[in-house]
This record gives C-alpha cells, sequence and structure tokens, in this order.
C-alpha cells in the first residue's frame, strides 16, 4: 500500500472508522460482521485499484469470498456471479499481470469506437445471464436491482483488467445500484446496512479516480 496518493491515505483511516461504527454499533451478529469485514477489505482495495497496486487482487478475493456469503444469506443471487467474476476476471489476472505488479508504470488507455460496441454486446450478454438466474432459476426477491447492479459491475471489471478509463464511469454507476440493492435488501430486515454505505465510501474513491489518480491524470495511448 505504499505510494498511494495522501487523499486515499486519509480516505482509507475515515472509511475503516466508519464502517466499523456503522457495522457494528447496532449488534454482533455472523452476517453483521462478515458485512462488515468484507466491507472494509472491499474498500481498501477500490482504492488499491485507483492506485494502481496490485494488492487489490488480494483484497478482492478476500472480500468476494465474503460477500458471496451474505449474498447468498440475503437472496442477492446476481451477485454472487458479480462477485464470482471479480476473482476470475479481476483479482486473479490481476495478481498475476506484470503491469499491474509494476504499480506506478500503469498506462490507462482511452475506449475506440470498436471497444465501445464490445462493452455495449458485454452489458446485452451479461444482463440477460444474470436476470434469466434470478427471475427465471433462483427467483431473487429483487431480481431487477441484482441483475442491473451485477452487470453493471460486471462490466466494470472488464474494462479495469484491459486498463481502460471508462471503467470509473461503471464503478461509479455500479456503486448507486449498489446502494440501492443493500438499502432495499437492508429494509427487508437483513442487518447488511454496513453495505450501503460501503459503496456510499466507494463513490467517494470514484471521486479521487477522477480527480487525483493515474487513472485520469496520466499520459494516455491513443
Amino acid at each position: 500500500m505504499s505510494g498511494w496518493n495522501k487523499a486515499s491515505y486519509v480516505y482509507l483511516v475515515i472509511g475503516i472508522l466508519f464502517l466499523l461504527y456503522t457495522g457494528l454499533s447496532g449488534g454482533v451478529t455472523p452476517l453483521g460482521v462478515t458485512s462488515t469485514i468484507a466491507g472494509i477489505i472491499g474498500f481498501s482495495c477500490t482504492l488499491s485499484i485507483t492506485n494502481g497496486r496490485s494488492i487489490n487482487g488480494l483484497l478482492g478475493f478476500v472480500s468476494a469470498i465474503m460477500l458471496i456469503y451474505v449474498a447468498s444469506v440475503t437472496g442477492n443471487f446476481s451477485d454472487i456471479i458479480m462477485q464470482g467474476a471479480y476473482v476470475l476476471l479481476l483479482d486473479i489476472p490481476i495478481l498475476f499481470n506484470s503491469e499491474w505488479n509494476k504499480g506506478t508504470d500503469i498506462e490507462p488507455l482511452k475506449m475506440k469506437s470498436v471497444d465501445y460496441l464490445k462493452t455495449f454486446g458485454y452489458f446485452v450478454v451479461f444482463l440477460a445471464a444474470t436476470y434469466g438466474l434470478d427471475k427465471v432459476i433462483l427467483m431473487s426477491p429483487r431480481p431487477e436491482i441484482d441483475a442491473l447492479s451485477a452487470t453493471i459491475g460486471l462490466v466494470g471489471a472488464v474494462l479495469t483488467v484491459k486498463r481502460f478509463r471508462a471503467s470509473y464511469y461503471f464503478w461509479t454507476a455500479q456503486g448507486i445500484m449498489s446502494i440501492i440493492l443493500w438499502g432495499t435488501t437492508a429494509m427487508s430486515g437483513h442487518p447488511v446496512w454496513v453495505l450501503l454505505f460501503t459503496y456510499v465510501l466507494y463513490l467517494g474513491n470514484d471521486l479521487i479516480a477522477f480527480t487525483t489518480s493515474k487513472w485520469f491524470h496520466h499520459k494516455s495511448k491513443k
């Protein structure tokens, strides 16, 4: 975690304290504790991505495993698919990608016309798959929200692995959808309010990425 920008270090400390307070203040339960720890690790992962550090692969892997448990208990089945895909598409490839492991040498890329077409194709395929899973196969209590949130996250993961700066537009949209998803889940009686606040913090990290990180303030390939 060395070499992060100062804003990320400050935000990390504030975020961890905030998540500990919101996650544990309502009592200690297995689901609540798991959600809190997963939120803290996942939050650290997003800051690591913003700063181009390959440790985000390890942090993301641990967070994903814990969130899969939370999603399975709460019935957000597409979120399970999204977290599993993060492990396969994002966490493991980044851990073994020499460019990511160089840290400060990561060069964000701009999308071309063909990349936009591919991204649209990814979106359609992922949405059809996740909605079918939620609505037809497993009967999620929140199929529309869960499927759309997962689809946006899956596309964001693909673009991040390819090092496209446009991935942050998807991370921002996914953060908003996850706030809605986990807020709705919490209101149905599950102790997962901390995940709503985790994604609020994710949006703050996106702001750091847009304003100070190498993803948007680095010489890009044309």
